[in-house]
């Protein structure tokens, strides 16, 4: 019991590290930074993808967006501009009211959770399926129970508390999105769920 509130104490402050970065002042601009928002992973270069598409010309004909058709279905609705009668846009403002920032920005942040909960399910699956391997080979000293935190515990918090994790999330770039579809599909594959394994953008 105490493993499982140590994993969610750890879990709820890189949501709060996350959301602090966010908060700083607009000179601490990730998004900005060639190490974080490459031509692949801009938010910018979707909305214009998008908006290239929506007026009928292909988005991939120069050199604007090179991410996913899928990806551009997805999240370039979210990149659209208020317009008259439509609902506010999620993931790109004009303005500089941290409460549209944060409003945009908590996409990533349910990504990069999503990600790191389906790492841990992973992580118990595999290891489940190692106990019953060693059940099988009647090898019982190697279950003996530890107090320390499970691999699929380790694994989700080495992901939320990585470095470049965070700054994605925070710089606005696509990155946690597609690294969700990617840990969607290891997850379907180690559940043997076949429509989940093939789930790549």
């Amino acid at each position: 019991m105490e493993k499982k509130r140590g994993f969610w104490r750890w879990l709820i402050a890189s949501v709060m590290l996350r959301l602090i970065l966010i908060y700083l002042p607009k000179t601490f601009n990730l998004a900005s930074r060639p190490e974080i928002s490459t031509p692949l992973v801009s938010l910018r270069r979707l909305a214009e993808g998008y908006w290239l598409k929506k007026s009928s010309m292909s988005p991939y004909a120069g050199s604007m967006y090179h991410g996913s058709p899928l990806l551009l279905s997805l999240l370039g609705p979210l990149t659209v501009k208020r317009i008259e009668g439509q609902p506010n846009h999620l993931l790109c403002s004009d303005g500089d009211d941290s409460l549209h920032i944060l409003g945009y920005s908590l996409v990533f942040v349910i990504a990069d959770i999503i990600s790191a909960l389906l790492i841990r399910a992973t992580g118990h699956t595999l290891q489940m399926a190692y106990r019953q391997s060693l059940n099988s080979l009647d090898i019982v000293d190697l279950l003996k129970s530890s107090d320390s935190l499970s691999s699929g515990d380790v694994a989700a918090l080495v992901y939320l508390w990585n470095p470049f994790t965070i700054a994605a999330c925070v710089g606005l770039s696509t990155s946690p999105v597609e690294n969700l579809v990617v840990i969607v599909a290891l997850y379907g594959a180690c559940k043997g769920k076949m429509l989940m394994g093939f789930s790549r953008l």
